[in-house]
């Protein structure tokens, strides 16, 4: 990892702040040719069917609120879905959302699970939530359903950082039933299902160095934990080899599975690989690809045939500002497109990539040049034509926004929507598209979950999925 890109990691706590205050109201809002229709914002004001900056072919249906407490917004992370129900984390908890029908309100909380802990990246297999804890003075609540069990190293959870183990069988009543520490915590995780047994492998990296087993010197691994999925209790720790990533990396931020190919493609800071995961408990690395133009390999995601990986870049940490400009050809911050089909999985071929092509509203150009708008989560659609790919993305400060890369040498941008309700920008951590809607998370500013309609994305052309949806475990399991 470059200096530079640590020196962003470790400037979050600061720099967060700044961007919380952030005044959002409005100049001219620019964009590429290839950006498709938008409506221009003028002095807090736009030019268009609403009062938000999008193209003519998304609408927005539900602004729901995302509640801690009463009247406490929650600071959301990523998304999960099971049948219809939004499990959406954040660094107060988890929070637990009905889908409905139009004539309902398209969404509504439901729950919500009170025990806090950064980073609160969660992800889930019936009745068992894994929720990432990426900070042990952030792990701090203890009561009947939060940190109440002990831990493969302690008698206790509580300020301890790892995966934690949650009971969801009744989405009112949520409960910690076991907790596995691993070294450097837990920034996300990723499931790889196994019949009986669940794996979780767990994505962490030192952001200051908290000790001998997590530091920039040491780490260089992932831990890989076992869960049996009718007794958590029993959870083990079965993997952590120090030396199994390459010295150059401290850690990954990101895993995607795809089992149709017992492939998994992981981002690492300042390197992507793709594993070869037939023995879970024992990945193999089939290649390891560095691109100069990259600064932080955050995400990663596979088109439903197998044969293109997709990696973005969170510029500078994305804390650190940049990405946002009026060129899709920009590098800072893109989204990334690589030819694994066949044995190219073991050596990748690069084929393009693409950048948000537009400025949020700002105040000034030296503010704009502050903003944050890198590529963050996303997931491509399961489109029932093999041959048609879409990936929906989150931009922090510049909304979301889907992809057809369907030549993926020529990337096109063919929807976008910023919504900006009293001139306050989104921070859209999270982006995804679940059976014909797309559900966004939002970190600050208030935002809550966001549900989006993109046009032609619904029934007639993508397929639907049943039972648990993990945007990072491509299983394609549908209706």
């Amino acid at each position: 990892m470059r200096g530079k890109i640590r020196a962003a990691v470790l400037a979050v706590a600061v720099l967060a702040g700044l961007f919380s205050a952030m005044p959002a109201a409005a100049v001219v809002v620019q964009t590429s040719g290839n950006a498709g229709p938008v409506a221009k914002a003028v002095g807090g004001g736009t030019i268009g069917h609403d009062d938000d900056i999008h193209s003519d072919n998304i609408k927005l249906l539900k602004r729901a609120p995302f509640e801690a407490a009463k009247d406490l917004p929650a600071q959301g992370s990523d998304l999960a879905f099971q049948g219809k129900t939004v499990i959406a984390g954040s660094y107060q908890g988890t929070g637990f959302f009905k889908i409905l029908s139009r004539r309902e309100g398209f969404l509504k909380q439901i729950g919500f699970h009170q025990c806090p802990a950064s980073q609160g990246d969660v992800s889930v297999r019936g009745n068992l939530l894994f929720v990432s804890i990426d900070a042990p003075t952030s792990n701090v609540v203890e009561n009947a359903s939060c940190n109440n069990t002990k831990t493969n190293r302690s008698d206790s959870s509580l300020g301890k950082e790892g995966i934690r183990i949650v009971d969801i069988s009744n989405l009112q009543q949520p409960k910690q039933v076991a907790f596995i520490e691993t070294d450097c915590g837990s920034h996300t995780n990723t499931l790889l299902p196994d019949g009986d047994m669940t794996y979780v492998y767990v994505e962490s990296y030192p952001i200051g160095g908290q000790g001998p087993n997590c530091n920039q010197l040491t780490h260089r691994k992932i831990s890989i934990i076992k869960v049996p999925n009718n007794a958590p209790e029993k959870a083990e720790l079965v993997g952590t080899d120090s030396g199994f990533l390459p010295p150059d990396t401290v850690g990954c931020h990101d895993v995607t599975y795809f089992p149709q190919r017992d492939l998994a493609i992981a981002a690492c800071l300042g390197v992507w690989m793709t594993w070869d995961v037939s023995n879970p408990a024992k990945p193999v690395i089939l290649s390891e690809t560095r691109n100069q133009q990259i600064e932080l390999d955050h995400s990663s995601a596979i088109t439903w045939d197998g044969n293109i990986a997709l990696i973005g870049d969170e510029h500078a940490g994305a804390l650190g500002g940049g990405g946002c400009s009026t060129d899709s050809q920009s590098t800072v911050g893109a989204m990334w497109f690589y030819d694994i089909s066949g044995d190219k999985v073991k050596a990748p071929e690069l084929l393009s990539h693409h950048s948000l092509p537009r400025v949020p509203p700002a105040d000034s150009a030296d503010e704009a040049d502050f903003y944050r708008c890198t590529t963050h989560n996303f997931n491509v659609l399961p489109m029932k034509d093999p041959k048609k790919y879409i990936v929906v993305a989150s931009y922090y400060l510049g909304g979301i926004a889907a992809i057809d890369f369907t030549d993926p040498e020529n990337p096109k941008e063919i929807g976008h929507y910023i919504h900006v309700p009293g001139g306050l920008l989104p921070d859209t951590w999270s982006a995804y598209w679940y059976n014909g809607r797309i559900y966004a998370n939002n970190h600050d500013h208030g935002h809550g979950i966001e549900v989006f309609k993109l046009k032609g994305t619904g029934r007639k052309k993508v397929n639907f999925f049943k039972g648990d949806t993990n945007p990072q475990v491509q299983i394609p399991n549908f209706r």
